[in-house]
């Protein structure tokens, strides 16, 4: 017997007992007899209408029976693409079922169908979001993009490309992410959008636009640029206050709020907080948990800090249902930690330090994954394939040759650009990293502290300050650095300045002359060099969470370490570790 025709059997007998293995979700359900004869469109519209938002009886018994009575129908005449959309919105239905949807991904592949099995993909996306796997989240709505751009579906893939920038912006390369967003904003801003999605009203698109404004804020709340961040957000404040709505009052209070924290306007933030949590539903996990947070940090810095361990504490026993993270909540961690060991708590000091090192662990990883998978798997391959499509839509053309030569070299210019611009920055990213290992070898070899040459003060300005105050200054910041005085997170100016007996003022007109940048800035320098310094000498250093290591060289969080780290050498910690792991 040929193999070919017993490969034909073995698959023919999979395929039967695959249609009654997944019968067996029907066995005993009777369809309803007005919905049996209605066509697959409209049950679909009608089940999309039915649909609930929060599971809201009588409409998901409703819905649950029209995606049945669909289901049935397709196995009445072995229609496996209707069964893949039948157990796809069952999926939907069901808080998002994995299993049901990796049936209809197998119903519906390799189908003639202008959005399966993208959308199931996108389904999936959704699912693993929702359950705190961000990794396989990322996973797939690539696959979902894959196959958008198979089916050659515009609307689906604008709108996965507008969900994996928001993905971008959370593990990815945030100031990438605003480009991203910036570009959409002027996508949905111009004509072609209204072609692609000719059935929104300006409603539809307004909240679109809004969703960007709020996305916008978000990401340049988390790299530190907290004007731009209010200035988006009260764009859709005023949209609110325009429609006479609170569609964004809950995304305006609890971002507000983080930014007043971060600003040090804490009875503000406090404010808005205790409003935030008054608002939003009781079981919105993530959004109470993060609040909260932001909560117990303001608190504790208004010296209220009973109150401030219990919003903490209340804010991780919501995580650890939830499982949603947020960078946030290891600053309440390394908080508690302190707490307990200022108070001799050594119970509760491991139990909190244990907590941080998974939540870093889970935090770490998702950054490194998910940020290197979107620019291998994403970026990259979307250029390259944008020069192959040029090709493809350059023969189809019906234009003359000297305008097709035009088109061509357009295009072939434009992806040539963006292509080199991801390579030079990789470039860039190696030759930075070599610097920074060459500077650390060249100040062993002298046996000097490993630092960046300061910047020469102009005379003119070095002139300004008293002769024997900029002596007496020198000698006490070159103390303050010989002695690691800057791993001490509670340095301020003024704490500095009354240590090496001299004012604010002079100390602060010094550090802006002579080491030309301010007191933080100057600080800040100093603790990411030491950082530097320790990653390469101490391979120990290198296994800390990376909370740790913000702690460890005086910074107060995480944030400010990475974010510092980031402006300082032009690369990541994460970047920076491994290919320290290279060498």
């Amino acid at each position: 017997m040929k193999v070919s025709y017993m490969i034909g059997i073995v698959l023919s007998i999979l395929s039967t007992v695959n249609f009654n293995a997944q019968e067996a979700i029907l066995e005993g359900y009777t369809p309803i007899d007005s919905l049996v004869h209605k066509d697959y469109n409209t049950l679909r519209d009608y089940f999309l209408k039915k649909l609930p938002l929060y599971n809201i009886e009588p409409d998901s018994i409703l819905a649950h029976h029209i995606a049945m009575t669909y289901l049935w129908k397709a196995y009445q005449t072995h229609d496996t693409l209707n069964i893949g959309k039948g157990y796809n919105y069952l999926g939907v239905l069901e808080n998002f079922r994995i299993d049901y949807f990796d049936k209809a991904i197998f119903y519906t592949k390799n189908r003639n169908d202008r959005s399966y099995p993208a959308v199931v993909y996108r389904n999936k996306a959704y699912s693993y979001s929702n359950s705190g796997d961000y990794i396989m989240e990322s996973k797939m709505l690539i696959k979902a993009i894959e196959y958008a751009k198979h089916l050659n579906n515009s609307r689906l893939l604008n709108d996965y490309e507008y969900y994996i920038n928001v993905i971008d912006a959370d593990w990815g390369d945030k100031e990438l992410a605003i480009e991203g967003f910036n570009d959409i904003l002027l996508f949905v801003n111009s004509m072609e959008y209204n072609k692609i999605y000719p059935d929104h009203l300006l409603a539809d698109k307004e909240r679109k636009i809004m969703d960007i404004h709020y996305n916008l804020a978000k990401t340049h709340y988390e790299i530190g640029s907290h004007v731009i961040a209010l200035k988006h957000l009260d764009t859709i404040h005023a949209y609110d206050k325009k429609n006479k709505t609170d569609i964004y009052k809950t995304e305006y209070l609890g971002l507000k709020s983080a930014i007043y924290y971060r600003q040090k306007k804490y009875k503000e933030a406090l404010e808005l907080t205790d409003e935030y949590l008054k608002y939003i539903p009781s079981d919105e996990l993530y959004s109470s948990s993060s609040s909260n947070i932001i909560k117990g940090l303001t608190l504790w810095e208004l010296n209220r800090k009973e109150e401030a361990i219990q919003a903490i504490k209340k804010a991780d026993s919501l995580y650890q249902i939830s499982g949603d993270i947020y960078e946030e909540l290891g600053e309440g961690y390394q908080l508690l930690i302190n707490h307990y060991k200022e108070t001799g708590d050594t119970e509760n000091q491991l139990q909190y330090l244990n907590k941080l090192i998974a939540f870093d662990r889970e935090i770490s990883s998702n950054y490194i994954e998910i940020g290197n998978r979107i620019e291998q798997e994403y970026t990259i391959p979307e250029l390259l394939s944008a020069k192959e499509d040029a090709i493809k839509n350059l023969n189809k053309a019906n234009v003359s040759e000297k305008s097709a030569k035009r088109l061509f070299l357009s295009l072939l210019v434009l992806v040539s650009m963006l292509t080199t611009f991801f390579i030079y920055r990789s470039y860039k990213n190696k030759k930075k990293f070599r610097s920074l290992i060459l500077q650390f070898e060249t100040s062993i070899n002298q046996k000097a502290a490993f630092s960046k040459p300061e910047p020469v003060a102009k005379k003119q300005e070095s002139q300004e300050l008293d002769e024997k105050q900029v002596l007496h200054i020198s000698k006490g910041l070159e103390h303050f650095e010989t002695t690691k005085g800057y791993l001490d997170d509670n340095v301020t100016l003024q704490s500095l300045a009354k240590l090496i007996e001299t004012n604010s003022s002079y100390l602060s007109k010094y550090i802006n002359t002579v080491k030309g940048s301010n007191f933080s800035k100057y600080v800040n320098t100093l603790r990411v060099n030491h950082a530097i310094y320790r990653l390469q000498s101490d391979p120990k250093f290198r296994i800390y969470t990376i909370e740790a290591m913000a702690s460890e060289v005086g910074f107060s969080n995480m944030r400010s370490f990475t974010n510092y780290f980031k402006k300082e050498t032009g690369l990541t910690v994460s970047y920076f570790i491994k290919n320290l792991k290279k060498i």
